[in-house]
């Protein structure tokens, strides 16, 4: 099996050339790995770790995801017992389905284009094959001799022969051209190699905070590296300020794997992240940690945010004992440290917000807009309350609903977590209509988007995606 990633011009794939390539291309059409492409000549597996094919660095990717193999230019795919499925064009796959040229293959919530280069073999691209068990097994399919004269007039002969004909001859004068420059040139092509940057230090800045949407960190295929720990340094400007932490996470499989550290110490173990049930939205109020444990300090000036991972990791006293660190894979990504300046407190606001807030909870299945209501006002009165002297007997009433707003909080995010998953599967359905079934899906993701306040991260990403695919 040879296996290459590179780019695939499906124009001129198509033109098939005693010496081009055998086999078949998948393209990863979504997620963060979108536009990569893998040739493969017999056989190809997907999954999220590095004993498969092709590596896919998504939460709703199995281990051992999916499979493609065959041969003589008929290739079927299967599911391999994960958690999410696989579908083949929509259709999810109860037993090996055989594939056709430009096929789409799902796994969980990944798509990839198939392309068979074998089209010679297995007859038109639009042919539908099915095979009989007896094949299946075997594969084995004989293929009547044509020459390559009469194949040449044969697809000379249909308009679209004649566009592939065309394409393939100025690939073939492209790639004489692209030899022959190579010819009058020198030195030798150097590959770059990013080293492990688990002793740098990251400085985040609020002002560019999307710019970590578009990057992940850790130790996986298409991370930055950060094998051990990835810091931030990030600045409070003054007392009294709340930073909140939000995140996402994968490939944390492993009890206390990745630790959460501030300035050194530990505020949590990050939560598990498990393929099969991906959340996007970890919220760590970094205020509130150093509030409740004195051996956590959130300092005026320069903080560092650690991500470290225990497994990997080996500090002085380990090293001493020679004990070596392990390869565990683990990223983060979307990452945001939002600072607010806590105002004075005032008990007589907190209350109006909190009625209000509660109101929009309890209503917010009959207005979309509810969920954003409910969360902002509510996150309002955290702030209005966290310096007032809740301990004391007269103040019992508002540290009841100080509690009571911090539930209502992460009740609400629950249930964002889940629309922006729907959402997300949507966008990539809707990737696949036709024009009015395309307008109908994107007015339904208007709507979906305002339960999302708009400073929220969530809501950030499904605007990012709805623009690659809208």
């Amino acid at each position: 099996m040879s296996r290459s990633r590179r780019h695939h011009n499906r124009g001129s794939s198509t033109s098939r050339k005693k010496n081009a390539p055998k086999g078949f291309v998948l393209n990863i059409q979504d997620g963060r790995q979108r536009g990569e492409e893998y040739h493969f000549e017999t056989e190809a597996t997907m999954g999220r770790t590095d004993e498969n094919s092709i590596v896919i660095i998504d939460d709703s990717i199995s281990r051992q995801h999916a499979r493609v193999w065959g041969k003589k230019g008929v290739f079927l795919v299967e599911d391999r017992g994960s958690s999410n499925g696989t579908r083949l064009n929509g259709k999810i796959l109860v037993e090996p389905e055989v594939l056709k040229d430009g096929d789409y293959i799902t796994c969980g919530t990944v798509n990839l284009m198939f392309s068979n280069l074998d089209l010679d073999s297995a007859g038109e691209s639009t042919l539908e094959i099915r095979l009989t068990e007896k094949q299946k097994e075997k594969l084995d399919i004989e293929i009547p001799d044509v020459s390559i004269k009469e194949k040449l007039l044969q697809m000379w002969s249909t308009p679209n022969g004649k566009i592939v004909l065309i394409a393939g001859a100025v690939v073939v004068v492209g790639f004489f051209f692209f030899i022959f420059s190579k010819l009058f040139t020198s030195g030798e092509k150097k590959t770059r190699v990013i080293p492990d940057q688990s002793n740098l230090v990251t400085e985040y800045n609020e002002t560019y905070w999307e710019s970590f949407l578009e990057n992940s960190f850790g130790f996986c295929n298409g991370c930055i590296p950060h094998k051990s720990s990835f810091k931030l340094a990030f600045t409070i400007p003054v007392d009294n300020t709340r930073a909140v932490l939000t995140y996402a996470a994968g490939m944390i499989e492993k009890d206390r794997e990745v630790e959460i550290l501030l300035n050194g110490a530990r505020i949590k173990y990050a939560d598990w992240a498990p393929p099969n049930r991906p959340k996007y939205n970890y919220v760590v109020d970094l205020y509130r940690a150093a509030k409740s444990n004195s051996k956590i300090k959130l300092k005026t000036g320069q903080n560092i945010l650690e991500f470290r991972n225990t497994y990997n990791y080996v500090d002085a006293k380990n090293a001493a004992k020679k004990e070596t660190p392990q390869n565990e894979s683990w990223v983060v990504f979307y990452i945001r440290i939002k600072t607010t300046a806590l105002p004075k407190p005032n008990l007589e606001a907190a209350n109006v917000d909190y009625k209000n807030g509660k109101e929009a909870f309890e209503n917010r299945e009959l207005n979309q807009a509810n969920y954003k209501i409910a969360l902002v006002k509510l996150y309002r009165v955290v702030d209005l309350l966290e310096l007032a002297p809740l301990d004391k007997e007269d103040m019992a009433q508002f540290k009841s609903i100080y509690k009571d707003s911090l539930r209502t909080i992460d009740s609400l995010n629950d249930d964002l977590d889940h629309f922006f998953k729907t959402c997300r599967g949507l966008i990539q359905e809707a990737s696949r209509y036709d024009t009015k079934e395309r307008s109908k899906a994107l007015l339904k993701l208007k709507e979906e988007l305002k339960r999302f306040p708009d400073f929220d991260l969530r809501k950030k990403k499904l605007e990012e995606m709805m623009r690659d695919y809208f």
